[in-house]
């Protein structure tokens, strides 16, 4: 796997970036990135923090206010509608990332296989 990774320094550089699956098709733009904490020890701070992966889809200011988390408490007339806008959005494993720029991610895969987004655990 190639990673093309010369203008990308930080996480937040991904937000946004349009993502290609492996047919060329766009499969969503970034909107939030799942980090799981199972990295090498940092004294007192414990593990470090690794990229699980991205959530793609089509972005909206609902991710923003966080109303794309099942587990998100709110007025149910914005919490709804938010969810099922929402219910399209796809998880992309990091190990699915063939290369990578501030701009455009491409999968090597197809966006058909990407699952939906996993629940957060703590």
């Amino acid at each position: 796997m190639s990673r093309s990774q010369d203008r990308v320094a930080r996480v937040g550089e991904l937000f946004g970036a349009i993502v290609h699956d492996s047919e060329e098709a766009v499969a969503g733009r970034v909107h939030d990135v799942r980090l799981v904490r199972d990295g090498p020890g940092q004294g007192l701070f414990g593990p470090a923090y690794r990229l699980q992966g991205l959530v793609i889809g089509p972005a909206s200011i609902g991710d923003r206010l966080g109303f794309d988390r099942a587990d998100t408490r709110g007025p149910w007339a914005l919490k709804a509608p938010f969810e099922r806008f929402h219910r399209n959005a796809r998880f992309v494993e990091w190990a699915l990332i063939e290369s990578l720029t501030e701009a455009e991610i491409r999968l090597n895969v197809t966006a058909a296989r990407l699952p939906s987004v996993p629940a957060l655990t703590e």
